[in-house]
């Protein structure tokens, strides 16, 4: 069997792994493969074959080193996922904020461009509250729990 060195070995259909000893029991494991052949490699061709041995170690260690890697892969693209969407939620609540913010001091102007000298003060603190929602949402835009 010949494989591409950046391909690993797959497995062989029951048809194609008919050797001279017909005899030996071809177990199916749940995961597709047949147990008494791997990779087109009988325990039989392996007793006893150094070359054959190293090579399916080499095989092994190559494939193990190549699943942490993708494992760590996983992990840094799951962390990158994780901090976008804490990021569009940040986003979320300071749209909220500065949308709630826009109501106060769109009525504060409106008091205090209406001429009306006895609201004034009134017009102010309802302008303040309007000022500290705009506050609070561009922190939770920008700057909020970075």
């Amino acid at each position: 069997m010949t494989t591409d060195s950046n391909q690993a070995p797959t497995s062989i259909s029951p048809a194609t792994t008919a050797s001279a000893d017909s005899s030996a029991p071809q177990l199916i494991n749940p995961l597709g493969f047949i147990q008494s052949s791997l990779a087109g490699v009988t325990v039989d061709d392996l007793l006893k074959n150094k070359p054959a041995l190293t090579m399916l170690l080499h095989d092994h260690n190559r494939l193990n080193n190549e699943n942490g890697s993708l494992s760590n892969e996983l992990n840094t693209a799951n962390t990158y996922v994780r901090g976008y969407e804490n990021a569009k939620t940040r986003a979320r609540t300071g749209a909220v904020f500065q949308a709630a913010a826009a109501i106060p001091i769109g009525f504060s102007i409106n008091i205090l461009t209406g001429g009306n000298t006895a609201l004034v003060t009134t017009g102010w603190a309802v302008m303040a509250i309007g000022i500290i929602f705009q506050g609070i949402g561009l922190y939770y835009a920008f700057w909020g729990e970075n």
